[in-house]
């Protein structure tokens, strides 16, 4: 039989408030090793979530620095000061600016084949679990990484 996300799910989510600034989320991300932070209300409810990549690429990105690697050290040229300032910015803001608002979740019962199928066709690294709108726990990819290696990884079948 199949395992299902409650099987796999991480049940310790490090979440925020969505008036958590950027700053600390950085910090719990740093901290905790995660890829994605669930936005709760008090109730426990999801009303965002905060990945990696938004930290890296919402506010940040139209600005990364172009460089030429130069007899093994890195010359940056333009937009180093914008890049600088992205960042300033980014820090300013709060998780409730930078949060996506529609966040793809799963129930309990999903099966590992079902998450792993959206994680690819959404390119996602996490998927929160939540049952009455509440959140659960979460599954991310090395969480079934982790359980096709613990069914297969001995035998390579």
């Amino acid at each position: 039989m199949s395992k299902t996300a409650a099987d796999i799910m991480e049940k310790n989510v490090i979440t925020a408030q969505k008036d958590t600034s950027i700053f600390n989320l950085v910090d719990m991300f740093v901290e905790n090793n995660v890829n994605a932070i669930p936005i709760v209300q008090d109730d426990k409810e999801i009303i965002g979530i905060v990945t990696d990549a938004d930290l890296l690429y919402k506010e940040v990105k139209p600005c990364v620095p172009q460089y030429v690697n130069l007899l093994g050290a890195n010359i940056y040229y333009g937009n180093l000061k914008e890049y600088q300032q992205g960042f300033k910015k980014l820090f300013a803001c709060t998780a409730e600016q930078l949060m996506t608002k529609k966040v793809i979740m799963a129930g309990p019962d999903a099966t590992i084949e079902d998450l792993a199928s959206v994680m690819v066709a959404e390119h996602l690294k996490a998927i929160p679990i939540v049952k009455d709108k509440k959140l659960l726990g979460m599954v991310e990819r090395k969480n079934i990484l982790k359980q096709l290696y613990n069914e297969y990884g001995d035998n390579g079948q």
